[in-house]
């Protein structure tokens, strides 16, 4: 394992997302058909998956305050799926991102407090959003910051929280963070089992990574919003598995349907 992974794995481990995994509700399993609705057809029947694998993309932090060692930015994210999962085993999706694609955006906010000049720890706040789109011709362009937010809208979402940490390695800075999603809505026809309740993500931050350089380099602006002097430009590579109701939630669930369910009876006895 080189040093980079190394640092990685460190990070990972610091931020505690093998806890955060453990205590995560049960991943949601299903099929997704991107035909459905689509006027051409000729996109995707696939599953059984739980895991959407994300290209390289792009984070642009833009500080809004800095106080004493804490920093406040906010983040705006575009990247694209390139492979569905099931249990870290690829998914086939034969024409993804050739006759179609799915394209990922996010904002979001966040808080980041300096360790030591080398270690930073970061909390990602409530309220940002996430949306997935399903475009039926490939057509995402990071050089124009353009195809990523047109297309049919097949999944939104608030962003709930997440955190990670990030260090300096050399002159370059790597990253760890994880993010969680309240799924608002998805597409039921395009999505079975509809039990899509949350996703939990988890990405690696490069920023100064010579691998980079001249991606990072024609990408002008994310989600419209341009860099500045005291912003920071990430590639960013990630993953987002999707989960289903907790248990409690069911149960929660289960109740309000008995309560209208008695209510209902009780109504029709009052009838009779």
């Amino acid at each position: 394992m080189n040093r980079k992974n190394v640092l990685l794995a460190s990070l990972l481990a610091a931020s505690s997302f093998v806890v955060q995994s453990a205590q995560a509700a049960p991943n949601w399993i299903g099929t997704a058909d991107y035909t459905a609705g689509s006027p051409e057809g000729d996109e995707d029947v696939v599953g059984p998956f739980s895991t959407y694998d994300f290209g390289t993309g792009v984070v642009l932090l833009e500080t809004t305050s800095v106080v004493g060692n804490v920093s406040t930015l906010n983040g705006y994210f575009q990247s694209f799926v390139t492979n569905h999962e099931l249990n870290s085993v690829l998914v086939l999706a034969a024409n993804l991102n050739t006759t179609y694609e799915l394209t990922v955006v996010a904002n979001f906010s966040q808080t980041t407090t300096q360790i030591d000049p080398n270690t930073a720890s970061t909390v990602i706040q409530n309220g940002g959003s996430f949306t997935i789109y399903r475009d039926t011709y490939p057509d995402r362009d990071y050089t124009t910051d353009s195809g990523f937010t047109n297309g049919e809208v097949i999944m939104s979402g608030t962003v709930t929280g997440g955190g990670g940490v990030a260090a300096t390695f050399g002159s370059a800075i790597f990253g760890a963070n994880d993010i969680t999603v309240q799924v608002t809505s998805f597409d039921a026809a395009v999505f079975d089992p509809d039990t899509i309740a949350t996703a939990d993500g988890i990405f690696t931050l490069r920023l100064g990574n010579s691998a980079d350089a001249s991606f990072l380099s024609d990408v002008p602006s994310v989600l419209g919003n341009t860099a500045d002097a005291g912003d920071y430009k990430f590639a960013a590579d990630g993953y987002a598995t999707l989960a289903v109701p907790e248990a409690e939630t069911y149960a929660m669930m289960l109740v309000g349907l008995g309560l209208v369910g008695f209510m209902v009876r009780r109504r029709t006895r009052l009838l009779a």
